[in-house]
């Protein structure tokens, strides 16, 4: 019980810390990309930040409840390959694109990025297939 217990101490407080970030994050997307919702009063973003909570609690229980575990993890650590290897290149393209000349990285910073971008593309399409196989998708 014991060990249990030490387990949720070390893991409750970490995850609510990554919940919050991911939930910040798109209350942000949602607040920059809707004219409609930055017209409410900004004391009332608490009911959208709580209202993504609930989803994201809600989806976060299903998908326990209803999921694998290991598949889960699979599928996760899928998803955050091709996550990986997009943000790498977005980021790159921003580098490229945006920054003034003399903020932009050099040449062999940019190989080493559209390389590394592309390392977690092929790792992620080589799961992604394989898994496609053993659904008999492909």
């Amino acid at each position: 019980f014991l060990t249990l217990f030490c387990g949720f101490l070390v893991l409750a407080p970490s995850m609510a810390g990554s919940a919050d970030g991911v939930i910040r994050r798109w209350v942000d997307v949602f607040w920059t990309s809707s004219a409609r919702l930055r017209e409410v009063d900004p004391r009332r973003i608490r009911y959208v930040y709580f209202s993504v909570l609930c989803g994201y609690a809600v989806f976060g229980v299903l998908v326990l409840a209803f999921v694998d575990g290991a598949k889960l993890m699979l599928l996760a650590s899928i998803i955050f390959n091709w996550a990986l290897g997009f943000s790498i290149w977005h980021t790159l393209g921003v580098n490229c694109l945006l920054l003034p000349r003399e903020l932009q990285p050099g040449w062999f910073v940019r190989i080493a990025m559209a390389l590394g971008g592309l390392f977690f593309f092929i790792i992620a399409g080589m799961a992604t297939y394989a898994e496609m196989q053993k659904a008999g998708w492909v």
